[in-house]
């Protein structure tokens, strides 16, 4: 017995072991946003946010949730940009940088990103419909089996309801789609060698190793912020 416990313990370790080398082997990229609204989409590519100085608003710009309280409060902001003043819609405003952390104004709402690089990941509180069997107005004879006295055949009817799900962002082109093994084989593909040893894992690991593939594929693809038109 307890020679059997010393070859389970001593595999347990010898895993965290391997795992924590594993790990190291994907050191952090520091990336350094900087702090402002992004009007469009572009604006993040080349790293160049409206700064909140240029904002025209009454409030404390000193706030460390200023940018996030103004864009969820107010359904416009009026800045400066070259001497001249514009305005914005805030539902159109792409996102923003705040303290060093980038949201994303996605499906109504800003969403934190916890995983910035060439393939970002965030998550959000998203509408879905799912449909339900139509118990109660079935009563005794339409319950969750239908008709009769098992109610067989109820009909279901659709019902929405608030989840939280995953997403990536595809720095290269923008795109963002849910958070899947399949989406990420798709943006691994770009680098055949991360993308097969992804391919070859097991449906289970394939889900459960993501994280660690997008912030091994974003050491080895870091971003490049394209030069800006002008700034802001």
């Amino acid at each position: 017995m307890k020679k059997c416990l010393f070859v389970y313990l001593f595999f347990i370790l010898l895993g965290g072991k391997v795992i924590s080398q594993e790990d190291s082997l994907v050191p952090p990229t520091v990336i350094t946003l900087k702090d402002g609204v992004y009007l469009s989409y572009k604006d993040l590519q080349t790293n160049n946010p409206l700064p909140k100085e240029n904002i025209l608003i009454e409030a404390d710009k000193s706030q460390p949730d200023f940018i996030l309280k103004t864009l969820s409060n107010e359904k416009e902001i009026v800045f400066t940009y070259k001497g001249a003043k514009y305005r914005a819609e805030t539902a159109r405003t792409w996102g923003f940088c705040q303290n060093g952390i980038l949201y994303i104004n996605f499906k109504g709402q800003f969403s934190r990103v916890t995983l910035f690089g060439s393939i970002s990941h965030f998550m959000a509180t998203i509408m879905v419909t799912r449909y339900v069997s139509n118990y109660y107005n079935y009563g005794w004879g339409g319950g969750f089996y239908g008709n009769g006295m098992y109610g067989m055949g109820s009909p279901s009817v659709p019902v929405k309801q608030a989840e939280t799900h995953e997403f990536l962002l595809d720095f290269a082109t923008g795109n963002i789609d849910e958070s899947t093994p399949s989406y990420l084989e798709t943006l691994l593909s770009r680098d055949m060698k991360i993308y097969t040893q992804y391919a070859n894992l097991r449906r289970k690991q394939r889900r459960d190793l993501m994280i660690f593939y997008i912030r091994r594929y974003n050491e080895e693809h870091p971003i490049v912020f394209q030069e800006p038109d002008g700034a802001k």
